[in-house]
């Protein structure tokens, strides 16, 4: 009797566990999940749109050294370290934690400001630059409400 017992048990829990295997194996996929209605693709926010006359990489120079500053991109602002790395501020945002926001400005074709927001602090990082020519722009230091010159390197 304890033997047919242990038998049903077994083929009780070999039942079920068979059964979960194909509900959890099951040929479905999670691919419509992902997608927006219409199968459209999530779109991906774009933070910056930097003017064209901007778009470039931008510095200093004293007539022997240059130090490269910012760069322009269609789509980000890139803080340059001469000589080690590049700090994308896209990047950046995207991997704060619940990310953040831009606000940007751009008027008469001269002037271009942005400030940017984290979500999760209450810090923000403003940043106002305005065109001279084609190859010369101003960027102002903020903390010292001075204007700095920056050539088109």
């Amino acid at each position: 009797m304890k033997k047919n017992y242990f038998k049903a048990i077994t083929i009780a829990l070999s039942l079920t566990v068979l059964s979960l295997a194909t509900v959890n194996c099951s040929n479905s996929s999670n691919d419509e999940d992902n997608t927006t209605p219409n199968n459209q693709q999530p779109t991906t926010t774009q933070y910056f749109h930097p003017p064209t006359w901007i778009q470039g990489t931008w510095g200093v120079t004293n007539g022997t050294t240059s130090n490269k500053l910012y760069k322009f991109t269609a789509d980000d602002f890139i803080l340059l370290v001469t000589g080690v790395s590049e700090q994308s501020m896209t990047g950046t945002i995207k991997s704060s934690p619940n990310g953040g926001s831009v606000n940007e400005t751009a008027n008469n074709g001269t002037q271009y400001n942005f400030t940017v927001k984290y979500n999760i602090t209450t810090t923000t990082q403003s940043f106002e630059f305005r065109k001279v020519s084609a190859t010369h722009i101003q960027w102002k230091d903020n903390s010292s409400n001075t204007w700095f010159d920056l050539v088109k390197m």
